[in-house]
């Protein structure tokens, strides 16, 4: 689910296009008000990128209102049909040998349906910004890697902290209580687990710089290179970046396996459930 206003298209919708994983880890009680109120997050945020013209503030008004009539008809209702099919599939005794990587895929064909549908209606608002609004957004989006990078540039130890914490705190989410084998199993995956900012920063800066130079020539078809880098911003990582990145990945899934094979049939029945409840909220949502 993540990345509005001339940002709108450029780094907020990228996180925008994630808010299908971003609702599916909030709480299930708060994900409905979430829902309904995100598109005002979206404009008030906007703001932190730049200021839009009163021209540009109602389109970007009206592309929000537009995806998010399309996504609740048409999106929400799959989404509460696929966590059923996982509640099901749990019930069922699919934790005894978990497939994640087609759960992994069908969550990437969602992101990218809403990710598609979101470019389509805000690039047209991207091309309206004029010379001072781009330069404004590249500024106010070095200050935010700048902000993010010093975040980050803590000692080894304080990131692991961290990133246990996280990681524990969305499995109970999830789970329930953990037993210790599997915050054992946590633990072991953070401590394997390397992380280079700096390395991260040089290319989200990579990306910014490409897509801010595409903004301002304005070259022949700049719109469709600038969805072409939205939807695949990997097409700008350098080999060494790709290699972290798919190594991240192939750890993380281990820890999922590990811990999904390890869960107690009160944690599996809490999974079920917890599937079910995000279902119910979805198709609530739907029909709203």
């Amino acid at each position: 689910m993540a990345k509005p206003a001339g940002t709108p298209t450029f780094v907020f919708w990228r996180n925008v296009a994630l808010i299908v994983t971003l609702l599916l880890i909030s709480s299930c009680s708060s994900i409905q008000f979430v829902y309904n109120n995100v598109d005002y997050w979206i404009r008030w945020k906007a703001n932190d990128y730049v200021n839009l013209d009163r021209i540009q503030k109602g389109e970007l008004q009206a592309a929000l209102q537009s995806f998010f009539r399309w996504h609740r008809q048409t999106q929400l209702p799959r989404y509460a049909d696929f966590l059923t099919n996982l509640a099901d599939r749990v019930d069922e005794g699919g934790l005894e040998n978990p497939q994640l990587e087609p759960v992994e895929k069908q969550v990437e064909l969602f992101l990218n349906s809403a990710s598609e549908n979101a470019y389509n209606l805000l690039l047209p608002i991207a091309a309206q910004l004029n010379d001072e609004q781009v330069d404004e957004l590249q500024g106010n989006l070095l200050k935010e890697d700048q902000k993010k990078l010093k975040k980050w540039q803590q000692s080894p130890e304080k990131i692991r902290r961290k990133r246990d914490k996280q990681i524990r705190k969305e499995s109970v989410r999830w789970l329930g209580s953990l037993t210790e084998e599997q915050k054992n199993l946590i633990a072991a995956m953070v401590s394997k687990m390397e992380y280079n900012p700096m390395q991260r920063s040089e290319q989200r800066l990579l990306w910014q710089a490409k897509a801010m130079e595409l903004l301002r020539t304005k070259p022949t078809d700049y719109l469709d290179k600038l969805r072409s880098l939205l939807l695949n911003p990997e097409q700008l990582w350098s080999p060494q970046y790709q290699q972290a990145q798919e190594k991240r990945k192939q750890q993380a899934r281990e820890l999922a396996k590990q811990i999904l094979l390890s869960t107690s049939p009160a944690q599996r029945s809490h999974l079920s459930n917890t599937l079910r409840e995000y279902a119910q909220d979805f198709r609530t949502l739907a029909s709203q």
